[in-house]
């Protein structure tokens, strides 16, 4: 990625902007497309769910009534007077219970006739292990005998009565899927008294219809127990098996997807049965495929259209630029008679061609200044040259008369102008602008002596350097000054008065701090916090020459590095001069950098 980012910026400008444009439509159009696809896809799932939700609430309340039918039609029955009394008999053979055989066979065919959806009734006698039997269907093809007591084990309560029900193909030599309920017979007159058990085989309509699949409709149904497990299903061997999804039953009703389909549940009032409606997603938007994949191929056209008009547009917009950059490379190659031609350029791009001729007219000219300032800068070195030689000429001139002082007998002639060569000699360095701190030092004493001599030994001083400090490289003349400043500024010897001067210098890690004192009449504290605000500025009242020591140093070796003044205990103004421990010197630096001090 990142080197084609660079790529991109050594483009031409019209490149660069073509594919600023590519990109902004294509991503323009891209984004109408999702948001019209997903609105699509929005407008669809929301309208097959308002129609399975239409379609689910009306099976569950059919559903529901059958339920509630066939309940109410099993308490009738078991509490009959016929049934009750042949759930009594203990013995087949007396008239009285012949009688109340005969009496709830007949009660049980009228049962079945009234309900063409009942395949079969019976009710078990538990005294006699007997039953009676009434359906559509033969007891032999049925095979309820052999049937009914494993199926009934099988059974599930799902009401708060003691309707046990289950949806198989136990009977009828499973070929079959019925609707199974088994309600137990109790004794009306003791409670708890179970006599016996009622068995019902239906074909339910409204179950048929849920598990029925729609020629006009993708959507499966599903009849699931409250515990998970599947009720009724239209493949019959998924029945009792737990669905994937049971932990978002939790609810009346509700939707969630799974799996690549959209579910939709509702719970049968009273019941512990959900029907769940099911319809594959791609079943579900397969419809709007085909109008998305048209609207893809028209946007796809357009794109391409409107690239290729973007192309030609900006070619043609750029093609003045482009002169103008033309032009310039034929600049950059010398050629600085170079001019640009304002016809057919436009007024905005005249504008720039005017700027652009004008712009190397004044170059010209500028050129022939900066030939005539090189001359006079190539003079002004010659001069500088020749004006070192006066320096060597005072300090041997300097040393000549030492000489004679001392074959003379003067020794205070001699010391001074000894001192005066050797401040000068250290001045000049061999022309270099780093020393060795010692040498500063040096320097520094030949200046105390002379300045002594000058004013009869008013100026004491106190010098003490770490050995493992005099080594380091300090610019030329960066303590003089300040020790001039607490002469004349500090102590003030045109009056008359003493003092002394105290240099300390410590090694401190990959510092060197140089601590120079004095014991003059001092500064006040906002005196001195404006002369250290003043260090990094020029003006009129503070010393050039404090200023210019701060800013070589700074120059050097950065800003965290230079002068800090404060007060000290004695009374006067203490310096501290901050430098990095370094044993060689930054020659090309200082001469590159001090020009614009």
């Amino acid at each position: 990625m990142k080197k084609w980012m660079e790529r991109v910026a050594d483009w031409k400008f019209d490149k660069k902007m073509q594919l600023l444009v590519s990109v902004a439509i294509v991503l323009t159009t891209v984004i109408m497309l999702l948001v019209s696809t997903i609105s699509t896809v929005m407008s669809i799932k929301k309208q097959s769910m308002e129609l399975l939700k239409t379609q689910n609430d009306v099976i569950v309340e059919n559903f529901e009534s059958s339920l509630e039918n066939y309940k109410m039609m099993a308490i009738a029955t078991v509490i009959d007077t016929s049934v009750q009394d042949y759930v009594k008999c203990s013995n087949k053979t007396d008239l009285r219970s012949l009688k109340s055989i005969d009496n709830a066979n007949n009660v049980l065919s009228s049962i079945v006739n009234m309900h063409s959806s009942l395949n079969f009734i019976a009710v078990v006698n538990n005294k006699l292990e007997d039953y009676l039997y009434k359906g559509n269907q033969n007891i032999y093809y049925s095979k309820f005998d052999k049937v009914y007591r494993a199926d009934y084990g099988s059974s599930k309560k799902l009401h708060s009565s003691t309707l046990k029900m289950h949806y198989c193909n136990a009977y009828y030599e499973r070929e079959t899927y019925t609707l199974n309920l088994y309600f137990p017979v109790y004794d009306t007159n003791m409670v708890k008294k179970e006599l016996g058990l009622l068995c019902m085989n239906i074909t339910d309509p409204t179950l048929q219809q849920i598990l029925a699949s729609s020629p006009d409709s993708s959507a499966e149904n599903e009849v699931v127990r409250q515990d998970g497990k599947i009720f009724a299903s239209r493949a019959g061997k998924d029945i009792g098996k737990k669905v994937s999804y049971s932990d978002k039953l939790k609810k009346t009703e509700g939707a969630f997807t799974e799996n690549g389909k959209l579910y939709l549940y509702e719970k049968v009032p009273d019941w512990e049965l959900y029907v769940i409606s099911s319809v594959s997603t791609y079943e579900l938007y397969k419809g709007s495929i085909a109008t998305i994949g048209f609207m893809a191929v028209i946007m796809l056209i357009l794109i391409a259209v409107s690239i290729l008009s973007v192309k030609a547009v900006i070619q043609m917009v750029y093609r003045p630029l482009d002169k103008v950059v033309r032009k310039m490379d034929d600049v950059a190659s010398g050629f600085l008679k170079t001019r640009i031609n304002v016809d057919h350029m436009g007024e905005d791009f005249i504008k720039l061609a005017v700027g652009f001729n004008s712009m190397m007219e004044e170059i010209e000219v500028l050129m022939e200044q900066v030939k005539l300032e090189q001359h006079q800068i190539e003079q002004i070195r010659l001069d500088a040259l020749q004006s070192q030689i006066q320096p060597h000429f005072l300090y041997n001139t300097l040393d000549c008369i030492h000489w004679q002082a001392v074959a003379d007998g003067n020794k205070e002639i001699s010391t001074m102008v000894k001192a005066l060569a050797k401040y000068y000699r250290i001045c000049l360095s061999g022309g270099h602008d780093i020393i060795p701190l010692k040498m500063e030092l040096e320097h520094v004493r030949n200046y105390l002596v002379i300045q002594n001599m000058r004013y009869d030994n008013i100026i004491g001083s106190e010098i003490s350097v770490d050995s493992n400090a005099e080594e380091t490289m300090i610019p030329k003349l960066t303590l003089q000054p300040l020790v001039e400043n607490s002469i004349y500024h500090g102590m003030k010897v045109k009056e008359g008065k003493t003092g002394t001067v105290f240099i300390k210098v410590k090694r401190k890690g990959k510092d060197v701090l140089i601590t120079l004192a004095d014991t003059g009449t001092g500064m006040t504290q906002e005196e001195i916090d404006r002369m250290n605000e003043q260090l990094s500025q020029y003006e009129e009242t503070f010393g050039y020459g404090v200023r210019n020591v701060n800013k070589r140093i700074q120059l050097l070796y950065g800003e965290e590095y230079g002068l800090y003044y404060l007060k000290n205990e004695t009374g006067g103004v203490t310096v501290e001069i901050r430098l990095p421990y370094e044993t060689e010197a930054k020659e090309n630096v200082l001469r590159g950098e001090m020009i614009h001090v």
